[in-house]
């Protein structure tokens, strides 16, 4: 089996492919890999090539190759690998990556929860305080810290990565409820009663602000928000006035319509909200748990 990989991401190192992991590939028997760095390179073997593993792919690239079977990717999301497959290709996107999100997840639930959050932009320096400068008593009493047991977790789009985040959150003592897509009229009756509101949701027509300044007035104001899914799901203007106003208690955030995230968007200047630049997946492991998929298709 021939066997292509063009994996190089300009900026984040766990997302490029290593020579370990290669090696993995090459053990396989009957296996020919081959490694691209560039898209010129990865072109120039697509005529011999019948599995390729790729962060992008455009429809055009299936008339030189010929002989694909397998079109790999590691994203969750089909915003890089956007195609429709020939007849006989099989086309697959990773699904591991609720371990190492569901990680992230408990961390910024737990973090707020025993105000701990730090280390990330937010405008509010009372939840952040710089360091040296002491100021306990402010920290301490700028809101009652809690724990997670018992607190109502809603989690909006219940795939692969919504039901790692359940399960770990279940492990804490929260009350999970976890809602699909095709039943999303219950989540109207459902905010008032949220603790937590976590967005795990692919970006699609149907997701389009589908947080919007209607529902996040349906949210209590203890309610902490964290999008994992895709920016387009949030209605960012109306999530930045939520908390002006002291409608919503908190937010972290991971992705944004637009991204990087415009320097005059009114999130960075929101209290009680924690950017960050769409990093919830990262980790040394990320292509492992990747291979172990792929090597199962192969």
């Amino acid at each position: 089996m021939h066997i292509s990989v063009f994996l190089t991401h300009n900026t984040i190192d766990e997302w490029t492919v290593s020579q370990a992991q290669l090696d993995r590939l090459r053990a396989l028997p009957h296996a020919t890999v081959r490694h691209c760095v560039t898209e010129e390179e990865f072109r120039a073997a697509l005529p011999e090539t019948e599995a390729a593993l790729v962060w992008d792919f455009a429809q055009a690239w299936f008339a030189d190759a010929p002989r694909l079977r397998l079109l790999s990717t590691p994203s969750a999301g089909h915003e890089r690998v956007n195609v429709t497959p020939p007849e006989g290709v099989r086309l697959h996107y990773g699904s591991f990556h609720g371990a190492i999100i569901s990680q992230t997840v408990l961390a910024w639930l737990l973090g707020w929860a025993r105000a701990t959050l730090v280390g990330a932009e937010s405008s509010d320096r009372t939840q952040n305080p710089e360091p040296g400068t002491q100021n306990w008593e402010q920290w301490r009493y700028t809101r009652r810290v809690t724990t997670l047991t018992g607190k109502r977790l809603v989690i909006l789009g219940c795939g692969h990565i919504g039901e790692a985040i359940a399960q770990k959150a279940l492990a804490f003592g929260m009350r999970v409820v976890g809602i699909r897509r095709h039943n999303i009229a219950d989540l109207d009756t459902l905010l008032p009663a949220a603790d937590y509101l976590v967005l795990a949701l692919p970006a699609t027509p149907s997701t389009d602000n589908l947080l919007d300044d209607r529902r996040l007035r349906l949210l209590p104001k203890r309610a902490f928000l964290c999008n994992v899914g895709r920016g387009n799901a949030i209605d960012e203007d109306a999530l930045a006035h939520a908390l002006a106003e002291g409608r919503l208690a908190g937010a972290a955030l991971d992705v944004f319509k637009a991204e990087p995230l415009p320097s005059d968007s009114p999130l960075r200047r929101a209290p009680n909200c924690f950017l960050f630049p769409h990093i919830s997946a990262v980790a040394p492991e990320y292509l492992d748990l990747y291979l172990d998929e792929v090597l199962s298709l192969l």
